[in-house]
């Protein structure tokens, strides 16, 4: 059957066009690691529990919590690379994709360090209901930016630094991507400058651990960092995947809520 594509979904195809141009494709390198989050599982429906909340926390907005809190010793991931040298951002800004009829659109979240998870959760809550009534900021940016004539644009990104502005207040400088909500193992992403690093989760499966004395079941949650080589070395994206585990894997003081 043949997919209606309408003016919003080519809007966003032709941004996803701009965006992979071949001559500003990265070469890429992806890590997957195993987390075991039982425990944050059941951290996660406890604090839905509390009516006191008013919010519903998904494992995206955990992992984002995690993820900014972890960057913060690693902030080579979400600076930018122009082929030649490393550019300074001053403050993380996550980039979280989220499926709207036949295209992608994204949750911004700035500072999501400085944020409790309930912030982060409101605020992906609030964008997301903005996006499904067709009044998301993104799609705003773009519709504006449509209605400029070619040439001006042309010469604003002659003069200016419009890219780098445009990531940092717009679209952001770190990417997680939930392949898991459509019930894909796991996945890497590809990458085009200024971008160094995005994350991808998959999906959470029931594995059972075999130790010693007997079996026990956990909740597995495979995660894949993809990089930009010439940027980093594979043992800076190795640590904070490492260290991303073990912060989920005891995940208390995320839900210090």
């Amino acid at each position: 059957m043949e997919t209606t594509m309408t003016q919003i979904d080519i809007m966003f195809r032709n941004f996803q066009i701009k965006k992979f141009n071949n001559k500003f494709m990265t070469p890429t390198v992806t890590m997957l690691i195993n987390a075991d989050i039982s425990s944050l599982i059941e951290l996660k429906k406890k604090a839905n529990d509390n009516e006191n909340l008013n919010t519903h926390i998904t494992i995206t907005h955990v992992v984002a919590k995690a993820v900014a809190d972890v960057l913060m010793k690693f902030p080579i991931l979400y600076n930018f690379f122009n082929g030649s040298k490393i550019i300074h951002n001053p403050e993380l800004v996550l980039n979280i994709p989220v499926d709207v009829e036949n295209h992608v659109e994204y949750i911004t979240i700035h500072k999501p360090d400085s944020k409790t998870l309930v912030e982060i959760s409101n605020e992906f809550a609030n964008e997301l209901k903005k996006i499904n009534n067709k009044e998301g900021e993104f799609m705003k940016y773009l519709q504006r930016m449509n209605e400029i004539p070619f040439l001006i644009k042309k010469l604003h990104t002659l003069i200016s630094n419009d890219t780098i502005n445009f990531m940092r207040q717009y679209y952001g400088n770190f990417v997680i991507s939930n392949f898991g909500s459509f019930n894909v193992n796991s996945g890497s992403l590809p990458l085009s400058q200024p971008m160094i690093a995005g994350l991808c989760i998959g999906a959470i499966s029931q594995v059972i651990s075999n130790s010693v004395n007997d079996h026990m079941t956990i909740m597995n949650l495979p995660i894949s960092i993809s990089f930009d080589h010439r940027a980093i070395d594979g043992a800076y994206a190795g640590k904070f995947l490492s260290e991303l585990k073990n912060l989920l894997e005891n995940s208390e003081k995320l839900f210090n809520i």
